[in-house]
């Protein structure tokens, strides 16, 4: 038996020991978005705990090889993994898509992790590229807490603050933002403990900035990289033939969940005098809301179904419902500059300020990016406007220098726009390098 086969099988042995004493005492199913103050905090202590023996019992696995293999003569060196990166699920591949691809071409080994089984990223097939889903709740929890990487890359927040915490193995935590918006948006303390951010636009830095400031946590790293999926939007809209459309238009609703969506708040007195106006409506809840907020969308969709210009978009890909629509309406959702920046048509925002407590944002003393961005790229609209939809969508459609000043604004604030999956790609080679110097 070869001395790296020794390894892997005594490595293998402890770290079963240890998960099964961890599947002994936790349940297997958890969920996102889980609140810092409530039992999983006992959970992820315990996986924290079992995690830190593991390591224990691995290091001595691994001092015990070395040991026999130097009396044998031979150099011992056991396996870690170059750059890793984690996706919760399928709707995160097109982050992830085009800095794989890139990794891939460069030839730089990585390994894409993902916790759902239906994710496209496990059929692909790319040099360099192993692909492998890791489960759900604890189970995933458990493997990522035990990584062992040169570079952790990550579009999840909440770093050692739920469920995933540091590995001792993993050399640096690279957090890759999968929006345009700012990241204060994330739930409290979201970023603080990641070692880099890759950012896509200034505004994210400026609030880092302000949140290590309050908080006295280490300064991170921030790299002006891009957001990776425009990359796969833009390319698409060059091929894709939008459908002939009679009538006034479209105009696509498209919300985010919970007691801050539009939906939630207004419902049939927003959905209503937007059917009256005789435009085609496009209904698209957020994927969330479909888990969490079933009754409210059934109701809904009741209401509705009079109307025989409403429609209701439950595909799961979202860019033929924005390709289509001349117009869109929404709050504060992060689909708002998808539409803006890749369509280059207008937004309506409903005017309402959504409430903070809980968000990175309550500790910002200017106001969020977000909302200060939105008279950029369309206008905010209050819920007795809309009987004023069909002349407010003109007047917004026949403005000449629309598109213009969207390009403008979208330069200043998204970096290397359409093309960052390769920008990143470079980033993480750059860390990997880095990391592997420090061994030497």
């Amino acid at each position: 038996m070869c001395k790296r086969t020794i390894a892997r099988t005594c490595a293998k042995i402890w770290s079963c020991t240890a998960l099964t004493a961890l599947y002994a005492f936790i349940p297997q199913e958890a969920h996102a978005y889980l609140d810092p103050g409530t039992g999983s905090m006992l959970v992820s202590a315990l996986v924290g705990i079992l995690a830190t023996l593991v390591f224990f019992l691995k290091g001595v696995c691994y001092k015990s090889v070395s040991f026999v293999c130097t009396l044998l003569g031979r150099t011992h060196h056991h396996s870690r993994e170059s750059i890793v990166l984690y996706s919760e699920g399928r709707q995160y591949w097109n982050v992830f898509r085009p800095v794989v691809e890139a990794l891939s071409q460069k030839g730089a080994d990585c390994t894409y992790l993902t916790s759902d089984e239906a994710d496209p990223g496990l059929n692909c097939k790319l040099d360099h590229v192993e692909a492998r889903c890791i489960g759900k709740g604890n189970r995933a929890f458990a493997t990522l807490n035990m990584m062992e990487a040169d570079v952790m890359c990550m579009t999840t927040p909440g770093l050692d603050v739920l469920q995933i915490h540091k590995s001792k193995g993993v050399g640096h935590y690279a957090h890759i933002v999968h929006a345009a918006g700012d990241v204060a948006l994330y739930r409290l303390f979201g970023m603080d403990y990641y070692d880099s951010l890759l950012s896509s636009g200034p505004h994210q830095e400026k609030s880092i900035r302000e949140l290590e400031r309050q908080r006295k946590t280490p300064v991170k790293e921030i790299y002006r990289c891009g957001c990776s999926y425009y990359d796969l939007l833009m390319a698409r809209k060059k091929t894709y033939e939008r459908a002939g459309n009679e009538g006034p238009g479209t105009i696509l609703v498209a919300p985010t969940w919970g007691p801050n969506g539009l939906l939630s708040l207004y419902g049939m007195q927003l959905l209503g005098p937007l059917a009256e106006a005789g435009y085609k409506i496009m209904v698209r809840p957020h994927p969330q809301s479909r888990i969490v907020e079933q009754d409210m969308l059934k109701k809904l969709h009741e209401e509705t179904a009079r109307f025989e210009n409403v429609s209701w978009d439950s595909n799961p890909d979202n860019f033929p419902a924005m390709a289509e629509a001349d117009l869109m309406i929404s709050d504060y959702s992060g689909i708002i500059f998808d539409f803006a920046f890749v369509f280059e048509r207008p937004v309506l925002i409903m005017d309402y300020q959504p409430a903070l407590t809980f968000y990175d944002a309550y500790d910002i003393p200017w106001e969020i990016w977000d909302f200060a961005a939105q008279k950029e790229i369309g206008r905010r609209m209050k819920l007795e406007d809309i009987p004023r939809i069909r002349e407010i969508a003109e007047e917004m459609l026949k403005d000449p220098g629309f598109e213009q000043r969207l390009r403008t604004f979208r330069e200043e604030y998204v970096y290397n726009f359409g093309c960052a999956g390769p920008v990143i790609a470079e980033r993480l080679i750059a860390l990997r390098d880095r990391e592997r110097q420090k061994k030497h």
